[in-house]
């Protein structure tokens, strides 16, 4: 692996961990296209850290905040998020409840999901499909300009909703971003919100598929550390930019540009596949 190499997946992975293209989607069609198949495990779990400590960083207020109403403290100023100590540990709960659908997900079909990343036609597929939720969510947003309501009041229903769109979005070209936040708008959670919530639920999705690909390292080996490091700092700082451009485009109410570049990726990759069949 060389430091260009480390760079360009460095950059996939942060842009497209947050924004709602898919990054697993981007990954299996750069690893296809330009014949990299390999596993690359310890890189694949260090991207992941430079992603998680990119969400930290920049939801850190909110961390702080739920972290408060965990111990039973208010929140220290106005405005805060969540806006109270019973928020806070609902938001909790609910986090809790809709990381159980990917879990189970993850652990009975491990197997099944890795098999997608070798199919591109899937892979444009499912971006397609990404690009058809956007759209819908973009639509209703339109229609409905008023913002929803908070987090803390999805309800058990909401968190299982929720939840199952983020199982659904370990199939690669599937954005997890994008399948929760949509979700989280589809009932009635005001757009900022469902940003912060699908964040916060990164959290134990991104540690526990880094957990889940530590396990295997010491099989797969050690790559070079320069480029893993440089890797993961390029995941980290793309990521943050990624985050501060995704909230700034649901302030504003629009997912229509994500929608229209996940049909564009998804038809390019399903054309190209037929062009250039794998061998």
């Amino acid at each position: 692996m060389n430091v260009a190499y480390a760079v360009v997946l460095g950059l996939v992975q942060g842009l497209t961990e947050f924004l709602p293209v898919s990054s697993s989607g981007h990954l299996a069609l750069f690893q296809n296209f330009l014949g990299l198949n390999e596993p690359m495990l310890f890189f694949d779990v260090m991207l992941h850290v430079g992603t998680l400590l990119a969400v930290f960083v920049y939801f850190r207020k909110e961390v702080t905040g739920v972290a408060l109403a965990a111990a039973g403290r208010a929140p220290g100023a106005p405005g805060a998020w969540p806006a109270s100590v019973a928020d806070g540990r609902k938001i909790i709960l609910w986090i809790l409840i809709a990381s159980v659908p990917a879990g189970a997900v993850g652990l009975a079909l491990g197997d099944a999901v890795e098999s997608a990343f070798t199919s591109v036609v899937v892979v444009g597929g499912l971006l397609l499909i990404t690009g058809t939720l956007l759209l819908s969510a973009d639509a209703k947003t339109q229609r409905n300009p008023a913002d929803g309501a908070p987090a803390a009041m999805m309800g058990l229903a909401g968190a299982l909703i929720i939840g199952s769109a983020q199982a659904f979005a370990l199939l690669p070209g599937v954005s997890r971003s994008g399948a929760t936040i949509c979700a989280a708008i589809f009932i009635g959670v005001a757009r900022r919100d469902a940003a912060r919530f699908s964040f916060l639920m990164a959290i134990p999705a991104i540690a526990g598929a880094a957990v889940l690909h530590l396990k295997d390292v010491s099989d797969a080996g050690l790559p070079p550390m320069g480029p893993v490091i440089i890797g993961a700092a390029v995941a980290f700082i793309s990521g943050l930019i990624a985050l501060k451009w995704l909230i700034a485009v649901l302030t504003r109410g629009r997912l229509l540009w994500f929608s229209i570049y996940c049909f564009a990726i998804g038809t390019a990759a399903i054309i190209l596949s037929q062009v250039f069949p794998a061998r």
